[in-house]
């Protein structure tokens, strides 16, 4: 994953917004949202880095923010490459 750091200027907006990926301490989240079929929503960060969900579910931005966010989290633009195959196929980086 490459890291390109955005200017210092967003170092003390707000971060937590759907789609932002922040840095906390050397870590790399992605802020996600889930919408549930009974129409509830949740916002919980998952680890760019280890795939896995790094925090608990929240009713709100506002509430993921105060339970996980610091005053150092700093937004960052990431560039992600997926490598994947799917079933039956051979994985081939020659073949585009």
């Amino acid at each position: 994953m490459e890291i390109e750091y955005k200017n210092e200027d967003y170092k003390n907006k707000n971060v937590y917004k759907v789609g932002n990926v922040i840095e906390d301490n050397g870590v790399i989240y992605l802020v996600c949202q889930k919408n549930f079929s009974n129409k509830y929503t949740k916002y919980f960060l998952i680890s760019l880095q280890t795939a896995i969900v790094s925090s608990e579910m929240y009713e709100s931005l506002k509430e993921l923010k105060q339970a996980v966010g610091n005053k150092d989290d700093t937004l960052v633009k990431a560039k992600l490459i997926v490598d994947y195959k799917l079933d039956g196929d051979v994985e081939d980086e020659d073949i585009e």
